[in-house]
């Protein structure tokens, strides 16, 4: 990995342990919603083979769970720490260290692929899209959740002083790390607008695109059909 993801690694890391209890303080419980949602629209059906990307402790696997049945699924993540976390929740799942710019997967090995909270943190987002295409089977899907930024002009303003200034100094106080915290809001409003990102994601090799906003559009489900 190039050192800035490293960096990124290494933050993911440290943070770990209180991972799980600052997702459901800060977002106040929706991210739950937010992954059932994401992996309805996914539309998983059984013994399809899953990939989940960026699964840090394990929580959309816990959810993909309870919606299917017989599903073979794998998780990857680059931070051991949250592996040792996942493997805890799920101690009969495959998980393996991996970057998403070099997927340690066959060409078109999975049917779906889904990858929350973590794409944002690819430092080369064209060539994460590239890895996740090759890695999807003709006919699959790939979600994308993650957050985004808000419309309309007092709801996005009064986010913005939650994201860029609440939020950083709680997850500080509590994680005991608040740049991983302050990192969070710069990592989202420096994704790209979606007009861009949406070509990106064609020009990987997708066919369709299919935004899905949550929460007054705080987070995103994008469906990418290959």
């Amino acid at each position: 990995m190039e050192e800035k993801s490293k960096k990124i690694q290494r933050m993911f890391d440290g943070i770990a342990d209180r991972y799980d209890l600052l997702n459901r303080l800060l977002s106040f419980r929706r991210d739950v919603a937010w992954r059932k949602k994401a992996i309805e629209l996914l539309e998983v059906k059984e013994n399809h083979k899953i990939l989940d990307l960026a699964c840090g402790t394990g929580d959309m696997i816990s959810e993909l769970k309870r919606q299917t049945k017989n599903a073979n699924i794998i998780g990857a993540d680059f931070s051991k720490n949250m592996l040792f976390k996942a493997k805890r929740k799920q101690p009969d799942i495959m998980l393996i260290a991996g970057d998403a710019h070099y997927q340690p997967f066959k060409s078109e090995s999975f049917d779906r692929v889904m990858i929350a909270f973590g794409f944002r943190n690819v430092t080369d987002k064209n060539k994460g899209l590239e890895e996740l295409f090759r890695v999807v089977k003709p006919g699959g899907r790939l979600c994308i959740l993650e957050f985004s930024q808000p419309e309309g002009f007092i709801f996005s303003r009064l986010y913005r002083l939650y994201f860029t200034k609440i939020l950083p100094f709680l997850g500080g106080l509590i994680s005991g790390d608040r740049k991983a915290y302050e990192y969070l809001p710069d990592s989202v409003y420096k994704f790209p607008p979606k007009n861009e990102y949406k070509k990106m994601i064609i020009e990987s090799g997708f066919e369709r695109v299919q935004f899905n906003p949550m929460t007054f559009g705080i987070c995103d489900a994008t469906i990418c059909f290959k």
